[in-house]
């Protein structure tokens, strides 16, 4: 076959390169030669195989080596991502599905603070209690039917409160119904709901303790926002009154646990209440509904209570803590107010542990009302930690108000191996310093890994501590 290569490509012939009447190259001046597919294409007498056909050929050995080369390449990076992961989604999932029932595996995974997808029901939160979907009227009652399902269909049976109005958050304009439903366009707190079948593996509740201190009208007023805490006249406190008698050694090892955001599920709250160990501190969200009920019910069964106090963020209004929360841009005042609408939905507790708050505890003006009237009412506070730079210790301490603070966050949305592990290191801390404070947010999975360790503790030395009997002993 002739080696016809050059003469294909060959430029320098006037053949190959078509012009117009002015010399330049034009598109549709073409002379015949330039399709000659004789000349281009050359084809041997028997019908053998061409340049071109050589050409494709080679062509399909370069698409097939890259085909396979693509091929290679994802095989070793999903060998990669095999061997380097943690395995932690595989094993939340595992031990979501066990919980489940078969109903999902979201179910059996970490309660999520913002709104989820799949198959955990979603339901949006008035300042009156859970509305699935409804809105809350100013007479407490809802203009929809709640279709939650089975997780939200036992809600305890107490009324809302008559918190209507027009829009989201606090109105001092409006002095009948100065906090007004969350439930405006996209405003408001999302719930995400647990089933009962998550917690229904968690074995028998623990037994009921002793009668509680029973709630002493002398440590109370009457107000217009309810029944709100007070000194009594004799100087007795709530925060001593009703806090969980400690029966371990100080000398030994302590740690205070707080379990935050309780009342926003009732299967998890219920939970909680019945699995927990009775010297951990339960702490019920003002965003609740029933909050009074599920009070009773944690003191009955033992447990100290605090409630939430929702703190305005740095991140606001990414992290928003909700229209109850303390505003460093609202007057004194106002926040005053709501803090009293937040005092007087339960009674019997024993103070409030902050939430959010990156923004508000390094606000000194802001805080000192506050603080301050925890301190006229007797109660106690606990800053989460949340803020460098927070003012709100020293404040206390100024005040002497009863204060403590959480050293650590136990992370509950991870594997239950690492809920288990960071519980163990908060062992080997209260063992190398003496004490330390936890805050966590129950989850199927976590309230399971809870129990377990807290029933290891006896062995190691170590004693899980109520929140009253820590106040004052942490160093700022």
């Amino acid at each position: 076959m002739a080696d016809d290569t050059l003469d294909d490509f060959d430029l320098d012939d006037d053949d190959d390169m078509p012009s117009g009447e002015s010399g330049v190259p034009a598109p549709t001046d073409y002379d015949d030669d330039d399709f000659d597919l004789e000349d281009d294409f050359d084809y041997d007498e028997g019908g053998g195989s061409s340049k071109f056909k050589e050409l494709l050929k080679d062509k399909k050995k370069l698409a097939i080596v890259g085909v396979a080369a693509v091929l290679g390449l994802s095989a070793i990076g999903g060998g990669a991502w095999y061997f380097m992961s943690d395995g932690d989604d595989a094993e939340m999932a595992e031990a979501g599905a066990a919980k489940s029932g078969g109903v999902g595996v979201a179910v059996g995974l970490a309660l999520q603070q913002q709104a989820t997808s799949g198959l955990t029901p979603q339901t949006k939160l008035t300042a009156g209690g859970v509305t699935g979907g409804a809105k809350l009227t100013a007479g407490g009652t809802t203009t929809g039917k709640l279709t939650a399902g089975a997780a939200l269909s036992e809600a305890p049976s107490s009324p809302a409160p008559s918190m209507g109005g027009n829009m989201g958050g606090y109105n001092p304009e409006n002095p009948d119904v100065p906090l007004s439903t969350a439930a405006v366009g996209e405003v408001g707190v999302m719930i995400p709901a647990v089933l009962p079948q998550a917690v229904a593996g968690l074995g028998t509740p623990k037994a009921a303790q002793g009668a509680a201190q029973a709630v002493d009208g002398k440590l109370l007023e009457q107000t217009q926002e309810g029944l709100l805490p007070i000194i009594s006249e004799d100087g007795r406190e709530s925060w001593k009154t009703y806090a969980r008698p400690f029966g371990g050694d100080p000398s030994k090892p302590m740690i205070g646990l707080v379990i935050t955001g309780l009342g926003m599920s009732e299967s998890l709250t219920q939970a909680v209440i019945d699995h927990a160990p009775a010297d951990a501190t339960l702490a019920f969200s003002p965003y609740g509904r029933g909050v009074k009920q599920w009070v009773e019910k944690a003191r009955a069964m033992g447990h100290e209570v605090l409630l939430d106090l929702p703190m305005e963020a740095e991140s606001f209004p990414v992290d928003d803590p909700g229209p109850l929360a303390m505003m460093t841009t609202k007057k004194p005042a106002e926040n005053l107010k709501l803090l009293s609408l937040i005092m007087g939905q339960a009674q019997g507790y024993t103070g409030f542990v902050g939430e959010f708050g990156t923004r508000f505890l390094r606000d000194a003006k802001a805080m000192a009302p506050v603080l301050g009237e925890l301190k006229a009412r007797g109660l106690f506070f606990m800053d989460p930690h949340t803020a460098q730079g927070s003012v709100s210790l020293e404040m206390a301490d100024q005040m002497q108000l009863p204060r403590a603070i959480a050293n650590s966050q136990v992370d509950t949305n991870v594997a239950p191996t690492r809920i288990r592990a960071q519980l163990e290191t908060l062992t080997a801390v209260a063992k190398n310093q003496g004490m330390t404070v936890a805050m966590m947010r129950a989850t199927p999975n976590s309230l399971e890994t809870l129990k377990a360790w807290a029933g290891s503790l006896q062995g190691q030395g170590v004693q899980l501590t109520p929140m009253s009997f820590l106040a004052g002993r942490q160093k700022s």
